[in-house]
C-alpha cells in the first residue's frame, strides 16, 4: 500500500492543519487526496469526483485530538470498515510504531503476491494485525481488484499494448490506476510516476 506514507515536509503538519469535529474539512480533505495521489489510502482505489471520500482518522480513539499522522483520505466504504475492525485491534503494537507509514520498512515487512497482500515473515504480527485491520484483503475489495487485473490483462493482451503503450492508456484514464500496487506486480509495469 503506497498511500501509507507520511512526511514530515508535509504542508498539512507543517502548516498546523487539524480536523474540526463538526466543522469543514474540505481543506484537509484535498490536501491528503493531493498528497495521496488521489488513491484511497487503505484500498488504492482511484479517487474519482463523485466518489464519497472522508477524512479518516487511523486511531479512531485519537480523533480530535490528533493531526497530520493520523489522517488519511479514504472511501466511506474502507473508513466503515475500519470502524468495524477497530475493538478487534484497539491494542496492536502498529498503532503505537506506526511502521507502516515509512514505505521502504512497509516493504520489507508486507507484500503483494499472488492476489493477496501477506506478511513477509510469519512471525510479523504487527504486519498480519495491520492487514487484517485494513482489510486489504477483505473478499469484496480482492474480488474487485482480481476482476480488474482481469480485464486490464484483456484490454492489453487484445489490444497487443506495448509497455508505452500500457503507460500512456494510464495516463489517459487514471481510473484505471485502481490496485496500482496489483498492477504493478501482475502487469510487471512501473507505475512511479503515478505515486511519487
Amino acid at each position: 500500500m503506497k498511500f501509507l506514507t507520511k512526511k514530515a515536509d508535509s504542508e498539512i503538519y507543517t502548516q498546523g492543519y487539524t480536523y474540526k469535529i463538526n466543522g469543514d474539512n474540505s481543506i484537509l480533505r484535498g490536501m491528503l487526496l493531493l498528497e495521496q495521489n488521489n488513491f484511497c489510502a487503505y484500498s488504492e482505489k482511484y479517487i474519482e469526483e463523485l466518489d464519497a471520500v472522508e477524512v479518516e482518522h487511523f486511531n479512531p480513539s485519537l480523533k480530535g485530538n490528533d493531526d497530520y499522522f493520523n489522517y488519511y483520505t479514504a472511501l466511506r466504504e474502507c473508513n466503515a470498515n475500519n470502524k468495524k475492525m477497530y475493538p478487534v485491534y484497539q491494542g496492536s503494537s502498529f498503532f503505537d510504531t506506526l511502521f507502516f507509514q515509512n514505505r521502504q520498512e512497509f516493504n520489507s515487512r508486507i507484500e503483494y503476491q499472488k492476489g493477496q497482500y501477506q506478511e513477509i515473515n510469519q512471525t510479523d504480527t504487527e504486519a498480519i494485525e495491520l492487514i487484517a485491520f485494513l482489510g486489504f484483503n477483505r473478499t469484496p475489495l480482492h474480488k474487485q481488484r482480481q476482476n480488474h487485473i482481469k480485464r486490464l490483462k484483456e484490454v492489453f493482451d487484445n489490444g497487443n499494448y506495448s509497455e508505452t503503450q500500457r503507460l500512456e492508456h494510464f495516463r489517459k484514464h487514471r481510473q484505471d490506476l485502481n490496485f496500482i500496487t496489483a498492477i504493478e506486480n501482475e502487469l510487471e509495469l512501473d507505475l512511479s510516476e503515478f505515486y511519487n
